[in-house]
């Protein structure tokens, strides 16, 4: 049926005109409230600024400077500046002539490209940093604000810094991958599709020191410009001092801006690949439709009855059994897109599903839900939004990242308890008609543009045609759906189920069990050490949440099978891990553990086995008693193994999906020789198991040696960290593990010995891009194991990376961001490895290996300056107060489990600081001098080009 559809486009084109003007609020509109104490003003000039004061983490403020400019305020000869500019205001500025603005940034303990970046957009420029302010307070703000202002007035554009850039940002585009393949289909036909932030290589070479000064003096305006400073501060004083600083900058006007929509021309679009891993084609079907800016409280119902209608679409659906997925998110400016999902193994099972699915929407336009459907659906919506009465704290750089959405979008997100209740109460007293007539709205938008993203399988043949979607669709709209009757689902009391028996026993605590306790009061860390040889480590956190998280860890793992038994035992952790424990029928036991929030699994690594968990403090006791059952007394699935045993032996001549992979990706290929070479993996794990070692497994096998592994207590070391009482929970554990025997089993195991490459390794692996290269140099050796040590190797990877950033990407500009990791493993071999991964030229490559050698040299020969130490040094410190505070269990129990698995002791980790602060100059060089040897390295990388030197056989 045709319509005229003039006055609807006049009408949405009022509206986006609107949304685009500066908004002013509406006598009947409640505007969203920003988070409370958030201190909002704008100065004479237009500059705007947004201050919070918040505490998480402490001592600390996150500066951010706002530009509304992006690509797409580019002109012609302009396209590349935006990004390119970002690039240049780190090089140098009024007060920080070139890198000196970095180097300050870097002595208060900061580090470049994690505190300190930058992002450019369509639509933005997001300068950031932070500081701490645990130390000389007032000058870190000052010369921040400093910094903030040299930035909007005080870029220096030098001549040789642009030309140096230039193959910096060549480096970044050459290793731009935007990870969608259907990304040129959703961007559009409008200015986005060509005004991508990077620019293009052409773009990025035409770009001159001028162009880039008449780009900044054009859009780097007040007006146009947000600061936003949240952190440990005085919102009112640092609206002073912004006052103070800001006021003189001249307020230009800006002419040529404007915000642009998100544009696709009419009809059917349609992209398609072809995935040869896929079992099934994947069909996603794009309709772009207006957004809706959260600025008032009736966009955010607007919003969340958008929410509320995905939803109660996908209720439907599986109602119906359509397995059609259904999304509604915002995509980029002024859209969102209304996707649907389909998938099939063939052409006809494809496209019935895109007309069903079709089909069952224009019912639900027609016929709505029904009314006891509609209850339900909003009832269990409104039970999953969430209320922040309790206000849990968040990190201030998260609240930056919500203001930036407020400075170029308009978006509040609601934080008022108040107004979240409203929106709530809002939303179950939405109408099913409201519901239809927000579907229709959606679905008219097919009439002017519908995006179709196939990622298709070997077995569909043809690609899918635009003619076939189109067909399907209209297919769909005419085909009228089998009436739909909603049985409401009977409601089933709650029912407490009792705690098993084996889990509600309570056993009397025995001191005689215990050891020795050692406490360290710098950390509020307790260390017990039963009689049997189990180690229990607890770290109380004060987190409003009383939840305990559990890791144990005991010597040996698959690394220490045979080459025999590996291929019949290797896979032990999941056959056991199918069952649960024998004392308890595994529904009840799963209905239980879920009721009361305890879970627990197997936890096997080469080196290691054990146990992770977690549980409400309050049934510790019960998460104990679990732990010991499942040690002494698995369930196992006997049927269930022998269909995987089956099904192993029909599939045995199949390539498993994995094996596809690792062909079709060689980054995957260079990873796993990465872990070959250095330890970390085994050759023998990527084995096929043959068909008659299939037939020898043998689940009683398995359950013995793994009872012979997990039942030996001596070596076992517990980390328990949360909310608790440590005497309480002390006593607890120790009634219940304080009675495993010593065992006598784990003479037979050993760990296997591992040795580097004796010279120098050069591997290649293939790669697609006609002219980079991607490189790891690997340097490994081995180490004495000791927090001193471990600190030691992490400080030799930050000055090295200082020296990489440095001279490859400032002063040669021969890569775009050079990196680099270490990797060390202290029990059982006491082994370690620098990773340095980078991109570049092809052509490059040699000269970048000279400069690598030079600085390792360099850093073998002379001492490092104790400046450029103790800034590292801080920076450490930094880091580690803000990761382990008192309020985040899980970060203290990944440091704790990490450190103790690497030989360190937490009587060191109790004086990390002192133990940091003895490392000298004169140790650092030594330590180069004993652990790095450059002349036998490892390098693999991916290029389309072998190099020179290559040492491989293939």
């Amino acid at each position: 049926m045709k319509r005229n559809n003039k006055n609807r486009y006049l009408y949405i084109a009022a509206i986006f005109i609107a949304a685009m003007l500066p908004y002013t609020a509406c006598p009947q509109s409640t505007p969203i409230l920003l988070p409370p104490g958030t201190v909002e003003g704008r100065l004479p000039n237009g500059l705007h600024y947004l201050i919070l004061h918040n505490a998480s983490p402490a001592s600390r403020v996150e500066f951010r400077l706002i530009m509304r400019v992006g690509s797409v305020q580019e002109t012609e000869q302009e396209k590349g500046c935006a990004h390119f500019l970002e690039h240049i205001t780190f090089g140098g500025t009024r007060h920080f002539p070139k890198r000196s603005l970095v180097e300050y940034l870097e002595s208060l303990g900061m580090k470049y490209g994690q505190d300190i970046n930058a992002f450019t957009g369509f639509d933005r420029t997001i300068y950031m940093f932070a500081v701490p302010t645990d130390f000389a307070k007032d000058e870190a703000l000052d010369r921040s604000l400093l910094i903030l202002h040299d930035w909007l007035d005080g870029v220096t554009i030098d001549p040789e810094k642009v030309e140096n850039e230039k193959g910096i940002i060549l480096e970044e585009l050459r290793g731009f991958d935007p990870e969608d393949d259907f990304y040129p289909l959703k961007i559009g036909q409008g200015i986005f599709s060509h005004r991508m932030p990077l620019g293009t290589t052409d773009d990025i070479r035409k770009v001159t020191p001028q162009v880039l000064k008449n780009y900044y003096h054009k859009w780097y305006v007040p007006s146009l410009a947000t600061l936003v400073i949240v952190g440990d501060i005085s919102p009112l004083e640092i609206e002073s001092k912004i006052k103070e600083r800001f006021k003189s900058l001249p307020g230009r006007p800006v002419n040529d801006f404007r915000n642009y929509p998100l544009e696709y021309t009419r009809g059917i679009h349609l992209a398609s690949i072809r995935d040869s891993l896929q079992p099934r084609t994947k069909v996603e079907l794009m309709i772009p439709h207006p957004c809706t800016v959260e600025r008032t409280m009736e966009d955010a119902i607007a919003k969340e009855k958008g929410r509320l209608l995905v939803s109660a679409i996908s209720s439907r659906f599986r109602a119906r059994k359509l397995k059609t997925d259904v999304t509604d998110q915002w995509y980029l400016s002024d859209k969102n897109h209304f996707v649907l999902t389909v998938e099939g193994e063939n052409r006809k099972e494809i496209l019935t599903s895109i007309s069903t699915t079709v089909s069952l929407l224009n019912d639900l336009i027609r016929n709505g839900w029904q009314e006891d459907e509609l209850q339900d659906i909003k009832n269990n919506f409104c039970r999953r939004m969430k209320l922040s009465t309790d206000a849990p704290s968040r990190p201030s750089s998260m609240w930056c990242d919500d203001f930036a959405d407020y400075v170029i979008s308009g978006d509040r997100y609601l934080t008022d308890p108040s107004q979240q209740q409203q929106l709530k109460e809002a939303m179950s007293r939405v109408s099913g008609q409201s519901l239809q007539t927000l579907l229709k709205e959606w679905m008219s938008y097919r009439e002017e543009t519908l995006l179709v993203a196939c990622s298709t399988h070997p077995g569909l043949g043809a690609p899918l045609s635009e003619t076939e979607i189109a067909s399907a669709w209209a297919q769909g709209e005419q085909v009228e759906c089998t009436p739909f009757l909603y049985f409401r689902p009977e409601k089933q009391e709650e029912i407490d189920i009792e705690t098993p028996p084996c889990l509600a026993a309570r056993f009397p605590f025995d001191p005689a069990s215990v050891l020795r306790q050692t406490e360290y009061p710098q950390n509020r860390i307790r260390e017990v050490e039963l009689k049997n040889g189990i180690r229990l480590v607890l770290k109380p956190t004060l987190e409003a949440d009383s939840t305990l998280l559990i890791t144990s860890f005991a010597p040996f793992g698959t690394s220490s099978l045979s080459d025999e038994e590996y291929p019949l035992l290797e896979g032990f952790a999941g056959y056991i891990d199918m069952g649960d424990i024998a004392k308890v029928d595994g529904q009840v036991l799963s209905d239980y553990l879920f009721r009361k929030e305890i879970s627990l699994s197997m936890a096997v690594e080469n080196h290691w086995h054990g146990f992770i968990g977690m549980s409400p403090t309050a049934n510790a006791p019960e998460l104990f008693n679990l732990i010991y059952e499942k040690i002494f007394d698995p369930e196992l699935k006997y049927d269930e193994f022998e269909e995987i045993r089956q099904d192993l032996l029909e599939n045995q001549d199949k390539e498993t999906i994995l094996e596809k992979m690792l062909q079709r990706s060689p980054d995957r290929l260079l990873s796993a020789r990465i872990n070959e070479l250095t330890g970390t993996g085994f050759a023998r794990s990527s084995q096929k198991l043959s068909s008659e070692q299939i037939k020898n497994l043998n689940l009683d096998s398995i359950a013995a040696f793994y009872k012979k592994l997990y039942t030996n207590p001596q070596g076992t070391t517990y980390v328990i960290c949360g909310n608790f009482n440590a005497d309480t929970l002390m006593q607890q554990f120790v009634s219940v593990f304080g009675r495993i025997p010593v065992s006598s089993h784990l003479s037979r195991f050993s760990y296997p010995h591992f040795n580097f490459p004796v010279r120098k390794h050069i591997e290649g692996f293939p790669n697609d891009n006609d002219t980079q290269t991607l490189f790891d140099y690997l340097l490994p050796g081995h180490y004495q194991p000791g927090l001193k040590n471990t600190l030691t190797l992490k400080l030799m990877r930050d000055l090295i990376r200082n020296r990489l950033i440095s001279v490859l990407r400032e002063q040669k500009s021969l890569v775009y961001s050079p990196y680099i990791s270490l990797m060390y493993e202290g029990i059982p071999q006491g082994i370690f490895y620098f990773d340095i991964n980078a991109s570049a030229d092809n052509d490059n490559m040699p000269q970048i290996e000279q400069l690598l050698k030079e600085i390792l040299h360099q850093l073998k020969q002379q001492e490092v300056d104790n400046e450029e130490l103790n800034t590292l040094k801080r920076s450490f410190l930094i880091a580690k107060r803000e990761a382990l505070n008192e309020e985040s269990p899980s970060a203290w129990r990944t440091a704790l489990v990490g450190l103790l698995k690497n030989g360190e002791t937490i009587s060191d980790f109790d004086h990390y600081e002192q133990c940091l602060d003895s490392i000298t100059p004169a140790m650092l060089r030594e330590a180069f001098r004993r652990y790095l040897d450059t002349e036998n390295y490892i390098l693999l990388y991916l290029s389309k080009n072998k190099l020179k030197n290559d040492t491989s056989n293939h």
